[in-house]
């Protein structure tokens, strides 16, 4: 029976170099990158001004983002391979992916704000999200109930080895 593991966490986490590092070694597993979706729609995530505070700025598609994502798992999947989803989601994209495919495994890389926030200066200019917005998602992460039942993972002073060694030790050594 095929696994499927959830990775998300604020910008800068380490969610995509983990993702991409752990599907590398194991061969079973197909990696679907949240952001690859974004942009296939991306005047669907402009921000919806409307209802935007200081502490959180909606998106107009988390819902049908989620969707695309659970059809894309489902047929991965279907020909028995293994499942990591990463990105950065929202609770109502989660939900539309649970509808569909059960999240075996829920983990949450978390790093402390100032690495967080060095991580994301390091980013090229066309990602990095910017100190207000690293603080939001830390925040955001912190704060949201739904994700207490995400394995949290503080990859502060975790390597990229540490990190994929680590997931491998939680989720693939299970009988």
């Amino acid at each position: 029976m095929s696994k499927v593991i959830a990775i998300t966490g604020p910008s800068g986490a380490g969610k995509t170099t983990v993702a991409e590092e752990f599907t590398r070694r194991n061969k079973s597993f197909a990696n679907i990158d949240v952001d690859h979706l974004k942009h296939m729609n991306p005047n669907a995530f402009d921000k919806d001004s409307s209802e935007a505070t200081d502490e959180h700025v909606p998106y107009l598609a988390w819902g049908l983002l989620g969707k695309n994502i659970a059809i894309i798992a489902k047929n991965f999947i279907d020909e028995g391979l293994d499942v990591i989803i990463n990105g950065y989601l929202e609770v109502e994209a989660w939900e539309a992916i649970a509808h569909d495919v059960k999240l075996d495994h829920k983990l949450l890389l978390l790093p402390d704000e100032s690495t967080n926030i060095q991580r994301d200066g390091q980013r090229t200019e066309d990602i990095k999200m910017g100190e207000k917005a690293v603080l939001r998602g830390q925040q955001y992460f912190k704060t949201t109930s739904f994700y207490d039942s995400f394995h949290a993972i503080d990859t502060s002073d975790n390597s990229l080895e540490d990190t994929v060694t680590r997931i491998a030790e939680l989720f693939l050594n299970e009988s």
